[in-house]
């Protein structure tokens, strides 16, 4: 989309509307580019330091891996004398486990008598909207198109993009 009838050679430097942005969107596809190429570059540097790290660092008693450096190493304000690959740990889930639990909670429960509630706290009915039951009533007539505009509202969103040549 042209913002202008002026020659595109004067458009970056022209002091219209048109041009500042048009000076805007170069700069901007420029420190763009720099930053994935550098994100490329930090994330590779990164992949071969993890490794480095497993293989000749130091374990620490959490489990992390450290090297020292030989002399600490300062950047723009802040200074530092090593790396670490630090190992943290975060709660999972298997549902799968819990669902075998309950049932042999249960199963053990009943054969003595006691009644099985395991399972129902952990996995209890739960009343849920099926989008495609919504489009089958519409089909059969239950549904108008003033209800499904009201169940399934439109909605607007932006999105920054480049608009490629």
């Amino acid at each position: 989309m042209d913002f202008s009838d002026a020659p595109a050679e004067s458009v970056l430097t022209a002091n219209t509307p048109e041009s500042a942005f048009g000076r805007k969107a170069a700069q901007w596809a420029l420190i763009k580019h720099r930053v994935d190429t550098q994100t490329t570059l930090l994330n590779k540097l990164r992949d071969e330091m993890a490794v480095d790290l497993r293989e000749v660092g130091i374990q620490d008693e959490k489990g992390s891996y450290i090297i020292e450096l030989p002399r600490p190493l300062r950047v723009g304000e802040k200074s530092f004398k090593g790396m670490k690959l630090e190992r943290y740990t975060s709660q999972g889930l298997d549902e799968d486990e819990a669902e075998d639990i309950a049932r042999v909670l249960d199963n053990e429960a009943t054969a003595n008598g006691a009644d099985a509630v395991v399972y129902e706290r952990l996995f209890p009915m739960v009343r849920q909207f099926d989008p495609q039951e919504a489009y089958v009533l519409y089909q059969e007539g239950l549904l108008t198109d003033e209800h499904m505009e009201r169940i399934f509202p439109e909605k607007e969103g932006f999105r920054f993009k480049r608009v490629d040549a």
